[in-house]
């Protein structure tokens, strides 16, 4: 059967002030006036459920029912808001179209449809997804998905997993993968922590790659992954706005040109250590990854240098049922030149962007090293909803021994998730900060 999936994220500029009456909602009902509500919501149950629980005993985390508790829900407004979107709860967890196959038994290959965005300021539009999960019924696992956006984004990938030893998802496995992304207009502010606003200008960037990897799992939480890949990125000018390579033009930037593309051989390895209760919108445990990669340039500039980087998620769950969840999110990145070489602007790690830094311009701050932290709360108010706030910081800097307290940016807001089955879910997050009074993100492919 052929699904049709939805991943988007959207981030809505300083200028649009209308509020969704959903988002009204969520200030006005905090958790503290929902007590009525606490059974009707689900328990954060692990991925194995005994099957012959009672649907009663499934939806429930509380013994017994609150006084008048018929009349208090019927007088909720969430359960108005929670009838008028349980279509669209349907709808995530059960779309699917006929899929064309011969094979009407099997559910290992078909079509995806979707509707997605390529990251924050990039539209949307429609995206078509190959798959196989057995090809040539030797566990090979391939998929090929297609997408472009109304703004001219266009992205197109393809990965295929041999099995090395065993399953490929058990124990080791090779992957080929290949990509090719075209983003019209990427901002660009300059390079350094304080690079001024007024200043912003944008470029088109052209990336093609494909590689080859082997994925080693040693345990359900460890895996290693080594890979090479060669890399081509090209810098032209934008589409409707001011060209970054006539912004900064007087000064010394590696790059920014629109010469022809740079070529990198990309060596990488990396470890993972896993015990995340869900990949999506985790209620337990936590993630950690070290990644060293070498870039080594093959043609267009002196470009060469070493990617260190860093990532962690923990979440702390308050409650048995997972009702009340604290999350931690960090990663650090530092780049250093090879020898004499130099760094493009364009492969720098950048701060500004609803997984770094929400409430501030995408790409807002580059440099050679960057560093982010996010704190998160969020409790369960009801079977679909969650509310929940949190707070970003952030900074770059040439190198790490430059981060410094009085340096970090900060961004904080507001959360709305609402959860559909198999733990597919979309979220609504509205942001502060300094350089903006308010701006608003969809997400629906969460991962945090």
């Amino acid at each position: 059967m052929t699904q049709v999936e939805v991943p988007m994220r959207i981030a809505i500029p300083r200028q649009l002030r209308v509020v969704p009456a959903g988002v009204v909602i969520l200030f006005l009902f905090s958790p503290r006036l929902l007590p009525a509500q606490q059974a009707d919501i689900p328990p954060a149950a692990p991925e194995q459920q005994n099957t012959q629980t009672s649907p009663s005993e499934e939806d429930r985390i509380v013994d017994g029912r609150p006084t008048f508790y018929g009349v208090r829900k019927t007088l909720q407004p969430l359960s108005w808001l929670a009838a008028g979107m349980r279509p669209m709860l349907r709808g995530l967890g059960n779309v699917s179209v006929p899929k064309k196959s011969t094979d009407t038994a099997s559910d290992s290959f078909g079509v995806k449809l979707g509707i997605r965005g390529h990251g924050q300021g990039s539209g949307l539009g429609p995206e078509v997804k190959f798959f196989h999960d057995d090809l040539f019924n030797k566990g090979i696992k391939a998929e090929v998905p297609l997408s472009v956006t109304y703004k001219r984004y266009q992205l197109a990938r393809f990965k295929v997993e041999f099995p090395v030893m065993g399953v490929v998802h058990e124990q080791v496995g090779f992957e080929l993968t290949g990509r090719y992304a075209s983003r019209a207009s990427e901002n660009f502010f300059g390079i350094g922590n304080e690079a001024p606003e007024a200043d912003k200008a944008q470029y088109r960037g052209v990336l093609r790659e494909g590689g080859a990897g082997v994925i080693a799992r040693m345990s359900d939480s460890w895996s290693l992954r080594l890979g090479a890949m060669y890399r081509s990125i090209g810098i032209t000018r934008p589409r409707n706005f001011r060209s970054a390579s006539d912004v900064f033009r007087d000064e010394s930037i590696a790059g920014l040109t629109v010469d022809p593309a740079a070529a990198f051989l990309v060596t990488t390895a990396s470890l993972q250590h896993d015990t995340r209760d869900h990949a999506n919108l985790a209620s337990r445990g936590g993630m950690q990854l070290a990644e060293i990669s070498l870039n080594e340039a093959q043609t267009g500039g002196d470009f060469s240098y070493w990617q260190y980087r860093g990532e962690l998620q923990q979440f702390f769950s308050l409650t048995d049922n997972g009702r009340n969840v604290i999350g931690i999110r960090g990663s650090i990145e530092t780049n250093q030149p090879k020898g004499g070489s130099t760094i493009p602007f364009y492969v720098l790690p950048f701060i500004g962007s609803y997984s770094t830094l929400r409430g501030f311009e995408n790409r807002r701050f580059v440099d050679r090293s960057a560093v982010m932290t996010t704190l998160e709360y969020r409790y369960r108010i009801w079977r679909h909803f969650d509310w929940g706030f949190f707070v970003d910081q952030a900074e770059v800097a040439p190198e790490v021994q430059n981060f410094a307290w009085d340096r970090v940016h900060r961004g904080y807001g507001m959360r709305f998730i609402v959860r559909a089955r198999e733990n597919r879910a979309f979220i609504i997050d509205m942001a502060r900060s300094r350089e903006e009074p308010f701006k608003l993100y969809i997400d629906f492919s969460p991962m945090f």
